[in-house]
């Protein structure tokens, strides 16, 4: 039986979250950091890229589709390929992707299940057969988490997004 799980990818500019394989999903995330309304740690959505530079929390610069495409340093945990940190050089970071070492403030990260999911996000809609998208708790810009789910219900993949991502969502 085949698994799926959701890598964020950008293809002429989109954000998606697209079906790859298996994942080793933790349903805890030991010793990483919070994925919140507004960002992980120093890095924020809006922030310049020169900002986020500063950081120290992003390596490999990509550019794709409107923004450059960074990963996050491998301390803060291993990405689903296509995962990163997207910045639109006018809007800022864009979007950032968890890893199996962040979670949310709700205490979501790889592995969770749907229900608790559905359960920390009342607004949780579904938008496509396996990514749901909810508002940030606590963002003040329209801030909103996009999900994936493999085929047994767990969290594959996550992202927080800013509203607008410019050319990133071209």
């Amino acid at each position: 039986m085949m698994k799926r799980i959701f890598a964020t990818t950008a293809t002429a500019g989109l954000l998606l979250l697209t079906p790859l394989g298996s994942a080793a999903a933790s349903a805890d995330a030991p010793g990483g950091g919070v994925l919140g309304p507004n960002g992980y740690k120093s890095l924020h959505l809006g922030q310049s890229e020169h900002e986020a530079e500063q950081t120290g929390l992003l390596v490999d610069k990509q550019s794709g589709g409107g923004c450059a495409i960074y990963h996050l340093r491998p301390a803060e945990g291993k990405p689903n390929p296509g995962g990163g940190v997207f910045i639109e050089s006018r809007k800022g970071v864009a979007m950032i992707t968890g890893t199996h070492l962040i979670r949310t403030p709700e205490g979501v990260t790889m592995g969770t299940g749907l229900d608790r999911v559905k359960a920390a996000y009342p607004r949780l809609k579904k938008i496509d057969d396996w990514i749901f998208e909810t508002p940030a708790p606590g963002g003040e810009h329209g801030e909103r988490y996009r999900i994936a789910f493999d085929d047994r219900d767990k969290v594959s993949d996550f992202a927080l997004e800013a509203a607008d991502r410019g050319r990133c969502d071209s």
